[in-house]
């Protein structure tokens, strides 16, 4: 059995269960910083991709049909990441084993910041009818993704170090740089099956297919990138303001 699927149907207790055991001390910095990092990475990973895709004249003009829709999306998924992760936290904080965080509570929850998503970009020349059924195991992965970052980090976090530094206590590099790796790469996959959800009406419908399957290419190649540029920021990092110090 997917080791996903396994976990989420372990999950029969949530946060807002009967007591789950021992509360352990507060790591009131951890989570915080994750949130930060994993926005200023999603953010820089949505322009750098927007730039790319800019640079191949063909699509340049459509880009500007699509580019509202890509800063929405990524806005979004700052938002559904902040909710998992803080969910996490929280549940480590109550002394809860990883594998009984509720991922699909989780789930549905995230649902509800891809309802304001809709409301925000239906228009006449647009219309999105969200198939879950498409993308919900991609995005239950990329949950237990974050609940693993989240206790890993959280495990070792010690309120008096960096960012950095507690990550470097957490992880080897090569491993902390496929994490990152691998939470980008299921949004990108996420993203790619949610391009079905979308119907354009006008130039833009007439390209989408092919503006999809460039962007995805575009999504990887980034991905790459900036989980090895990320990487570099904390196993570099000297005691530089990488995020805000505590």
């Amino acid at each position: 059995m997917d080791n996903t699927v396994k976990r989420t149907a372990e999950c029969s207790s949530t946060l807002h269960g009967q007591g789950t055991g021992p509360v352990v001390p507060h790591k009131s910095g951890g989570v915080g910083a994750l949130c930060d990092h994993d926005k200023g990475m999603m953010l820089e990973f949505s322009g750098v991709c927007v730039r790319r895709l800019g640079r191949h004249l063909p699509l340049k003009f459509f880009l500007s049909l699509f580019q509202h829709v890509l800063d929405a999306n990524v806005l979004k998924e700052i938002e559904k990441d902040r909710l998992i992760m803080e969910h996490a936290a929280t549940g480590f904080e109550r002394g809860m084993d990883r594998t009984a965080v509720a991922v699909d509570e989780l789930f549905e929850r995230t649902k509800g910041i891809d309802e304001e998503f809709i409301r925000k970009l239906s228009t006449p020349l647009v219309t999105i009818e969200v198939r879950y059924e498409d993308f919900a195991e991609i995005r239950k992965k990329r949950i237990v993704s974050f609940v693993d970052m989240v206790f890993d980090v959280m495990g070792k976090w010690e309120d008096v170090l960096s960012f950095a530094d507690n990550v470097k206590n957490t992880y080897a590099e090569k491993n902390f740089r496929e994490v990152l790796r691998e939470v980008l790469h299921l949004y990108n996959i996420e993203t790619r099956m949610l391009s079905h959800s979308f119907t354009f009406f006008g130039p833009a419908g007439r390209v989408k297919d092919l503006f999809s399957e460039k962007l995805f290419a575009t999504m990887e190649k980034t991905a790459e990138d900036i989980a090895a540029e990320y990487t570099r920021k904390v196993y570099d990092d000297k005691g530089g303001p990488l995020v805000a110090r505590r």
